[in-house]
């Protein structure tokens, strides 16, 4: 996978929260000789603004259920509680059957990034209009994807477009 593949099938000028584009551009900057960045190559450090809103999110390789690493502030507050270390279908009850659960495994099969705006595919603690999120791809390797760094922006108005 190259970069320009990556940036063609996804572009930030698409993507209406400045957090969300600025996790974009700064995962994007960590696509090095169109390798797919690791967990590593993350440092919290620069990017303050998208940590409450990050979620890290690895696949078992025997089960392939998807379990919460790091779950950010604004994240926690949303579900009520603190996921970290839980399996995703522990907490939202109709996870596997979802369009969240579908988009995750793109992501981890194909190694490409997935953007969304809408309605929120699973169930909250709070009723939320809209959300807009973004699934971006790790590899260790830099190839095989290992982990998806989810930043999810939840909104109470409507996104018009």
């Amino acid at each position: 996978m190259t970069i320009s593949t990556i940036s063609r099938a996804l572009r930030a000028d698409r993507m209406r929260s400045p957090i969300v584009r600025e996790a974009f551009d700064y995962w994007h900057s960590k696509c090095v000789e169109g390798r797919l960045p690791a967990r590593i190559d993350i440092d919290p450090t620069e990017i303050p603004r998208v940590l409450p809103h990050i979620s890290l999110v690895e696949r078992d390789a025997e089960s392939g259920r998807m379990r919460y690493r790091l779950v950010g502030s604004s994240l926690v507050e949303s579900v009520g509680r603190d996921p970290t270390g839980r399996y995703l279908d522990e907490v939202y009850p109709d996870f596997n059957a979802s369009p969240s659960k579908s988009y995750r495994e793109q992501v981890f099969d194909m190694g490409k990034p997935s953007h969304r705006i809408g309605r929120p595919s699973l169930r909250f603690n709070k009723d939320f209009y809209s959300i807009e999120r973004l699934y971006l791809p790790l590899a260790e390797d830099g190839r095989r994807v290992d982990m998806v760094m989810g930043i999810l922006i939840f909104r109470l108005d409507a996104i018009d477009g």
